[in-house]
C-alpha cells in the first residue's frame, strides 16, 4: 500500500496558542502543515514560525510571505489563487478541475477540491461525482500526488482511497475553536 500522507491546513485566522497546537499536530507525524493566514502580515508568521523547532519547520508550507521559506528552511510554499505565479520554492498548489491537477505534474503534490461538501466554507459543494473521480483514477490523472481537499471526515476516508487519492487535507474537520482535534487527525492517518 502506498504512503497516506495527511496535510492538515490551518484555519483562516491565526489563534492565541497557535504555535503550540501546529506543535501537537506536527507531532502526530503528519506529511504536511499548510500554514494558511491570507490576511497575516509577515511578524504574525514568524511569531508562529519562530515557536518551531527547526524539524518541525520543514513541515511547514506558506500560502503567503514566500520569502519565509528559505530564511526559515521551510517545507515549501502552495500556489494559490492569491499566488498564481509559479516560484521555485513552490511544492504544491490548489486545482478545482481534473484540468489542473493534469498540468501540476511538476510539483510534490496537488489538491484536488472540493471532493465532498465542504466542511469550513458554507455553500461550498463538490465539484465531482463518484463516476468522475473513478474514470480520472483510472486515466491516471488522480494519483498518489494528488490530495483530496474539501468534506474531508473520517467516514469517508474507504471512498478517497477507493478513487485513487494519495492523501487527505483536512482543515474542518481538523480544529475547533482553535485546539487541534488530535484524535481526529490520528484516525485520518491510519
Amino acid at each position: 500500500m502506498m504512503n497516506w500522507k495527511v496535510v492538515v491546513i490551518t484555519p483562516e485566522n491565526p489563534f492565541d496558542g497557535e504555535t503550540e497546537q501546529i506543535k501537537r499536530v506536527i507531532g502526530c507525524g503528519v506529511f504536511r502543515l499548510h500554514l494558511r493566514h491570507p490576511k497575516a502580515d509577515e511578524q504574525t508568521l514568524r511569531g508562529i514560525i519562530e515557536g518551531l523547532t527547526a524539524e518541525e519547520r520543514k513541515k511547514i508550507v506558506l500560502h503567503d510571505c514566500y520569502n519565509l521559506v528559505d530564511e526559515y528552511n521551510l517545507g515549501g510554499a502552495h500556489l494559490n489563487g492569491r499566488h498564481p505565479e509559479l516560484a521555485e520554492i513552490c511544492t504544491s498548489r490548489s486545482c478545482h478541475s481534473l484540468e489542473e491537477v493534469a498540468t501540476s505534474k511538476n510539483l510534490q503534490y496537488c489538491f484536488l477540491s472540493p471532493i465532498f461538501d465542504s466542511i469550513s466554507k458554507v455553500g461550498y459543494a463538490s465539484n465531482f461525482t463518484p463516476e468522475v473521480l473513478m474514470q480520472a483514477k483510472a486515466d491516471g490523472i488522480i494519483n498518489e500526488n494528488v490530495i483530496a481537499l474539501g468534506g474531508i471526515t473520517v467516514d469517508k476516508l474507504d471512498l478517497v482511497r477507493e478513487y485513487g487519492f494519495g492523501g487527505v487535507a483536512i482543515l474542518g474537520s481538523a480544529w475547533k475553536d482553535g485546539v487541534a482535534q488530535i484524535e481526529i487527525i490520528k484516525q485520518m492517518m491510519m
